[in-house]
């Protein structure tokens, strides 16, 4: 999924800034550890298509951590950064953490533009 391919469906606006957001905070990662950057296993139609989607990506399952026990958190910071500061990144499975769902939930909502401006959420975040 693209951004452009967003723009077509009306439905999927709000989600704009999350997935521009997402592709931030995860690029890099994929050079670490293959499967994990942003995917879409299929195309989204409906926001709750994308929602899950979204709280469905791989590097999500996984606490990526650095040599000094940091767990690098999506919310927080991109990936480049937390490897910037990073002799060793691991990238141990844990599957479906419910805490850490919630939390993604709630930052992919906050994310959303539901003022229907792009620019004016990019502008706000």
């Amino acid at each position: 999924m693209r951004l452009l391919d967003l723009y077509k469906i009306i439905e999927l606006r709000p989600f704009i800034p999350v997935v521009a957001e997402f592709q931030s905070r995860l690029a890099g990662i994929e050079v670490e550890c293959e499967p994990l950057g942003l995917s879409f296993e299929k195309e989204v139609q409906s926001e709750q298509e994308i929602f899950f989607a979204l709280i469905s990506q791989k590097a999500l399952a996984f606490d990526v951590t650095n040599e000094i026990g940091e767990v690098w958190d999506i919310r927080l910071e991109p990936f480049s950064h937390f490897k910037s500061r990073s002799k060793k990144i691991t990238f141990p499975f844990m599957g479906c953490n419910e805490q850490k769902q919630q939390n993604i939930s709630e930052w992919i909502i906050a994310l959303c533009n539901w003022e229907g401006s792009f620019l004016y959420s990019s502008a706000k975040h």
